[in-house]
């Protein structure tokens, strides 16, 4: 199981005003009962694997948990009370997801009349970590309990946390991590009713079963908005151990006394999320388009990743830094309201001391205004060692990224990324220049001595990148590795539309001519330029 997005649905501004309860988007029909315990029926008298010596069944057991199989160990030990009476081999990190626990792969079905399936994987689920965590033991301890379920009914996630928290309490479970999932992968009716419902289904687990939080490491949320804001900031809070959030989808239900009587007037955006929580140890911030209007660091001592990608456009700085001295990788893309472009030395003030920086920008225009090398600019990317331009237009101009090798002297690494996605409209629409953008080349004497590492990310027409690609051969006067092009689209899509555009098609394929054309291509690149750097171009294995 994996314990760690896809963008959030449209949001219909009429539905922003409508409120439910926690339960009111699931049907009131009940669920199927509990699953319960098939013990000791005739067949099992003639089971030959329950009659084995204990040795020998605790060595299936221990070979089934060094396997990650604990599904299977779950189910063995609900099947026969003579398997169940064994002292458990020791495990250190146990995995146990729902979907195992569907009859088949499509285990999160749209249509509500089949909710029944997932309360019955639920139960099944539930009835297995409920044998796990109560077989006697030989004095075992879990070290990582990691678990992958469905926010359905609320007695049956009850059940789940009231588990977890008895056997953190009893010490059995030192760290938990948890990802929730609600009952419809994809929301596509009635979005706010239903996503607000399943965030007070999540209020009520926090409220119902506090001591899975107070051990709770690792929590991963996905398709839940919140009536009010400082849920989410009170439960990292309050979360003494939590180290790792992600948020995926998920938002803020706007401030209803904020909507004005216009039909022409924008909906009122949703607020900040907001982390002031001097005391804890959270580390890792994920935030993939979510609803809201930003993210807003008061107090975040021990964070030192931060990742938010915008669902919104943005019309003022996306991140605001209070204390965050910690921080060391920041990941944004986001779409920023042309008037209002970003200046990275005062997004970044009172950051930390950035190593690895992730720009994306989502085939649109440049969201970050260059400027000047000044002291605040130099202050916040003075330790920067990677960096990582991504999504940018095929017909973006990338001499502009030359104020951030001036101002990040330390610079090793250097990845550049076009937007390679011909299956979409998008690619077609925005081959254009980023007008929007003034910036002043570097001044002759200046070079970089610390960059080592070049790569250009592009599947098509790979020789606009040459320009650009001597430049900094130029600049970087200890260049080990310059790298272009990429190997595979991988997007079956693209390649499928490689057919419908034929000019596209060839220029890709040139490169697969042989190796004289690539020979070329490399003389060009260095033509003039003292290099010692190895020249790489990836070979397209599509044709």
């Amino acid at each position: 199981m994996s314990c760690d997005g896809a963008s959030a649905p449209a949001m219909a501004a009429g539905n922003i005003h409508h409120h439910v309860s926690g339960d009111s988007c699931v049907p009131k029909a009940e669920a199927p009962a509990m699953v319960h315990d098939p013990v000791d029926t005739a067949g099992a008298e003639h089971d030959r694997l329950s009659g084995m010596p204990d040795d020998v069944l605790l060595d299936i057991l221990g070979r089934l948990v060094i396997a990650g199989d604990v599904h299977t160990v779950a189910r063995t030990s609900v099947l026969s009370r003579r398997w169940r009476s064994l002292p458990w081999p020791q495990t250190t990190n146990v995995f146990l997801d729902v979907g195992k626990f569907f009859p088949s792969a499509e285990w999160i079905p749209a249509r509500r009349s089949r909710f029944w399936k997932q309360h019955h994987a639920t139960a099944g689920f539930t009835d297995a970590l409920a044998r796990f965590l109560a077989a006697p033991a030989s004095e075992r301890v879990i070290e990582r309990l990691c678990l992958k379920f469905i926010l359905t009914r609320r007695d049956y996630v009850r059940r789940i946390g009231d588990l977890v928290g008895a056997a953190a309490g009893a010490g059995t479970v030192k760290a938990v991590e948890i990802e929730i999932v609600t009952e419809m992968e994809s929301i596509a009716s009635d979005v706010v009713r239903t996503m607000l419902g399943y965030g007070d289904r999540f209020v009520h687990l926090v409220q119902d079963c506090p001591g899975v939080f107070r051990s709770l490491t690792k929590l991963t949320l996905k398709n839940l908005w919140f009536s009010d804001a400082d849920e989410l900031s009170n439960l990292v809070r309050r979360c003494s151990a939590l180290k790792f959030l992600s948020l995926s989808s998920c938002g803020f239900r706007p401030d209803t006394s904020l909507i004005i009587d216009d039909d022409e007037a924008p909906p009122p955006r949703p607020p900040v999320l907001t982390i002031d929580a001097p005391r804890s140890p959270l580390e890792i911030l994920l935030c993939d388009f979510c609803y809201i209007a930003g993210v807003k660091l008061v107090q975040a001592p021990a964070l030192g990743a931060l990742r938010y990608r915008a669902l919104l456009p943005e019309d003022s700085s996306p991140i605001s830094f209070g204390c965050a001295p910690s921080l060391k990788a920041l990941f944004l893309g986001q779409r920023q309201d042309l008037d209002n472009l970003v200046k990275l030395s005062e997004l970044l003030i009172n950051g930390g001391q950035l190593e690895t920086l992730f720009l994306s920008f989502n085939n649109g225009r440049i969201w970050v205004r260059p400027e000047l090398p000044n002291k605040q600019l130099r202050a916040a990317l003075g330790g920067l060692k990677s960096l990582c331009l991504r999504e940018l237009s095929p017909g973006c101009n990338l001499s502009w990224a030359t104020f951030l090798l001036e101002a990040a002297p330390f610079l090793e690494t250097l990845e550049i990324t076009i937007w390679n996605h011909i299956c979409r409209a998008e690619w077609r629409n925005k081959h254009r220049e980023s007008s929007n953008l003034i910036w002043q080349q570097p001044s002759l004497d200046f070079r970089h001595n610390h960059l080592k590492h070049l790569s250009f990310c592009r599947a098509f027409q790979v020789e606009k990148d040459l320009p650009f690609a001597r430049l900094l051969m130029e600049l970087a006067v200890n260049l080990q590795t310059v790298t272009m092009g990429v190997k595979s689209l991988g997007c079956q899509e693209c390649t499928t539309a490689l057919r419908t555009y034929p000019d596209l098609a060839r220029s890709r394929l040139r490169f697969t001519e042989g190796s004289e054309y690539a020979d070329a291509f490399v003389k060009g690149l260095k033509r003039g330029i003292p290099t010692s750097a190895k020249i790489t171009i990836l070979l397209s294995d599509l044709v």
